[in-house]
């Protein structure tokens, strides 16, 4: 398994919209959903900077049940 780093938001951005996650709004942070097969609706959210945290990654794949695998 690799290592977790920062990634550029374009590119988390794209992670999420490949795996169904739909944009619903850009405010403070840009906000993402996806409904799953079992009716659950996923939230999540990425913050307008160049780079994504460490921090927020980790968060980010809490919230969209993906696995990490995808953010290294």
């Amino acid at each position: 398994m690799g290592r977790l780093r920062p990634l550029p938001q374009k590119k988390v951005i794209k992670i999420l919209l490949d795996n169904g996650f739909v944009q619903v709004r850009s405010e403070s942070h840009i906000t993402f959903k996806k409904t799953t097969q079992d009716g659950r609706v996923l939230t999540t959210w990425v913050p307008h900077h160049n780079e994504v945290t460490l921090f927020v990654i980790q968060h980010i794949i809490r919230q969209s049940e993906k696995p990490r695998s995808e953010f290294e």
